[in-house]
């Protein structure tokens, strides 16, 4: 029994995975289209869906979510890093899931929001998106400069990135407290019995 619970454990996770990552790639690819408008410059973009994805899958599915994301990301930066080396490329995915994964926790920390969500208030989604797209524009665009992907204009970059990582993870964001909030008033009025 003990066995059977595990394995059946183990192959959510491993859904819960491909789903975050399924889903960053669809956005990804949904995030094309603005290219034309919004773009940056290589690897910015000045509304860009996946990180709020990326926020969900971790705020939802914690590690899972953010191996999801890391391995999508990381396909996908074969095609936008082109010129990177393996090895840039890994780390870069792997900096950027990371700085996304440290930012969502420190915000929770700060604002006292619980793991299973049930405290989260729309308030928060603005703050948590700050801190967590600070972090990430900063770190992100260093790791670019430090390894020569990127020459310079670190604070430019960066206030870039955390512009389109900010405008696309509130987007986000906001249709999950939305989701949340609507699932909230369906169990409070199966609660209270009036469905």
């Amino acid at each position: 029994m003990t066995e059977a619970r595990t394995l059946r454990h183990e192959a959510q996770n491993a859904l819960l995975a491909l789903a975050a990552g399924l889903a960053y790639f669809l956005a990804y690819r949904l995030n094309e289209l603005f290219d034309p408008w919004a773009l940056y410059s290589q690897g910015i973009n000045l509304i860009f869906l996946p990180a709020g994805v990326k926020h969900i899958a971790i705020l939802v599915a914690r590690g899972w979510g953010a191996l999801g994301c890391f391995v999508a990301l990381t396909l996908l930066a074969f095609e936008f890093w082109a010129g990177a080396s393996l090895w840039q490329t890994v780390f870069y995915s792997a900096i950027s899931t990371g700085a996304t994964w440290l930012g969502i926790g420190l915000g929770m920390h700060i604002m006292g929001i619980r793991r299973d969500l049930e405290n989260l208030k729309f308030l928060h989604l603005p703050i948590m998106d700050l801190i967590t797209t600070a972090i990430h524009g900063f770190v992100v665009n260093a790791f670019f400069i430090a390894v020569g992907m990127k020459n310079d204009q670190l604070a430019e970059n960066a206030a870039a990135m955390m512009f389109g990582d900010y405008v696309g993870s509130f987007i986000m964001l906001t249709c999950l407290w939305l989701v949340l909030a609507l699932l909230g008033s369906v169990r409070r009025r199966k609660r209270d019995g009036g469905l």
